[in-house]
């Protein structure tokens, strides 16, 4: 998300030394803002506006962002190529990606949108708006110069640490942790408006990642009228896509080799690849030899999170992508060094990129393992195939995600068709869990395993069920990676479902009504 985390909310608590104890800090807080004239104008504050720069990695566009009070949000960042939005109209969040995609957010995602409301609203400045704890860390040292340090912790396992000029007061740095992905934050160029001290810049950078963000606003102004339909999630106005007329479904031949799902797919009508079908993939992204030989216009780069950690992913614009007889139109698609992959002989195998959510979310799709084919189904007129288990998902990064249960402790789960392996338990997860003394005949995993951000080694082991929904599996063997790095390393997310679990049953994955439907296999 490239929007910057700020101060989300607090409740004084003031603990430590004697030193602390004395400190003052609601007159800090305060202080921060402007004093008590810019408290007297944010009591009536109804609206937050701004409009500005942005540069993400030396790629420069614009942004726009919107409060009202109490709780809408809305930040749309435009790079001219291509646009993305994130808004909260008060219950639902939502976002439109760099294809135009509408789709809601939940679990951490939603979370984090949510919290920077506190911060547009000023929150942590009144006692009837505070949510959470603060703590007055004291005074530290933070890359040569002192602070004041205080700890925002606005949800029980989330803090935010803030860290605030001894001279006069203005937060100049915030660290924050979100889920696998750390984040400091440079905030300077505080100007007053209508009494209130608001930081004009802004510089996000990531850490372990080779990306950062830079806002520098133009404008911000407030309580000037919003149009508060921007909040509202649009319905999806663009059809992109080309479906046979007048049929209902469509099938679709595919590989099944080394756990892996390989499609054929043409670009541009030229240009015949071989792919990986991987709803663990947020966006379709192909081997850089072959989008260099189509000469595609690059558009911008962002970042991309994998299995063990951060790649930079350049975007191209496609004329079309064609599926089997299904065509996508003028997508934006990543293009990435995958010799790295392709050197592995198990991938070398008809292996040029990944398809994944911006094809997957278009279309309800049953995946036949036994059959080796995909019925998709024309979303116009689909109803599911009787028969089925239901389980419903939310979308993680665009992943598809279900609740489960391994040897009774519960989490979250990505469904990933991407994941040739089983069922992967992140680090974080089992640690937090005790899990490895709830597993047994635990052993060093003999070879490493990964994907995109390189590939990571890591233990294997028993356990004695695994439950999602009604589905219930008994006796497995599960992956243990040592990474605490990327996808793996996600403390929100417990694990990554794989394709030795999914190809004991036909799944159909539908993304438009936000569930997975479990069919027993013939095989």
């Amino acid at each position: 998300m490239i929007r910057i985390i700020n101060i989300v909310t607090l409740v004084a608590v003031i603990i430590l030394s004697p030193e602390v104890k004395a400190f003052n800090l609601d007159s800090l807080l305060i202080k921060s803002v402007g004093g008590e004239p810019a408290l007297k104008t944010l009591k009536t504050m109804t609206t937050y506006s701004a409009w500005g720069k942005i540069t993400l990695n030396g790629q420069k566009g614009h942004f726009a962002q919107y409060f009202v009070a109490p709780d809408k949000y809305y930040l749309q960042v435009d790079f001219g190529n291509f646009e993305m939005i994130q808004a909260y109209n008060g219950k639902i969040a939502w976002q439109k990606d760099v294809n135009g995609q509408i789709s809601s957010l939940k679990g951490f995602e939603k979370e984090e949108l949510v919290k920077n409301i506190y911060f547009e609203s000023y929150a942590y400045l009144f006692p009837d708006k505070k949510k959470g704890d603060i703590i007055y860390m004291g005074i530290v040292e933070k890359e040569g110069d002192n602070y004041h340090r205080v700890a925002f912790i606005p949800f029980k396992d989330d803090t935010l640490f803030a860290y605030y000029s001894l001279t006069d007061s203005l937060n100049k740095i915030t660290t924050t942790h979100i889920d696998q992905i750390s984040t400091i934050t440079y905030i300077d160029d505080y100007r007053k408006i209508k009494n209130i001290l608001v930081p004009f810049y802004s510089k996000a950078v990531v850490k372990d990642a080779s990306f950062s963000t830079t806002l520098i606003a133009d404008s911000i102004v407030i309580n000037q009228p919003v149009d508060t339909s921007l909040f509202e999630i649009p319905t999806q106005s663009n059809q992109d896509f080309r479906f046979p007329d007048d049929v209902a479904k469509v099938k679709i031949p595919f590989v099944y080799r080394y756990g892996h799902i390989r499609l054929p797919v043409v670009l541009n009508g030229k240009k015949k690849i071989w792919v990986i079908l991987d709803s663990g993939a947020s966006a379709n992204i192909f081997n850089q030899t072959i989008i260099d030989s189509l000469h595609l216009p690059e558009v911008g780069t962002l970042p991309a999170m994998g299995i063990s950690g951060f790649e930079n992913v350049v975007l191209v614009k496609t004329d079309s992508l064609q599926i089997g007889s299904l065509t996508l139109y003028n997508q934006v698609v990543g293009k990435m060094n995958f010799d790295a992959i392709t050197n592995n002989a198990q991938n070398a195998y008809n292996f040029d990129g990944v398809i994944g959510y911006d094809f997957l979310s278009h279309f309800p799709i049953l995946i036949n393992y036994s059959e080796t084919t995909l019925t998709v189904y024309n979303p116009n007129n689909f109803q599911a195939p009787p028969g089925g288990v239901e389980i419903p998902f939310h979308l993680t990064m665009q992943v598809p995600t279900v609740h489960g249960e391994i040897n009774g402790v519960n989490g979250e789960f990505l469904v990933d068709l991407g994941n040739a392996f089983g069922l992967i338990i992140h680090k974080q997860f089992a640690q937090k869990n005790n899990l490895e003394t709830k597993l047994h005949d635990i052993k060093k995993n003999p070879q490493l395993f990964g994907g995109i951000g390189k590939a990571v080694a890591g233990k294997n082991a028993f356990a004695d069920s695994f439950q999602i929904g009604d589905i219930m599996i008994n006796s497995l063997r599960v992956l243990l990676p040592d990474s605490t790095q990327g996808i793996t390393g996600s403390a929100k997310i417990a694990g990554n479902i794989g394709n030795m679990i999914l190809s004991n049953f036909e799944v159909l994955f539908d993304y438009p009504h936000h569930r997975l439907i479990f069919y027993k296999s013939d095989k």
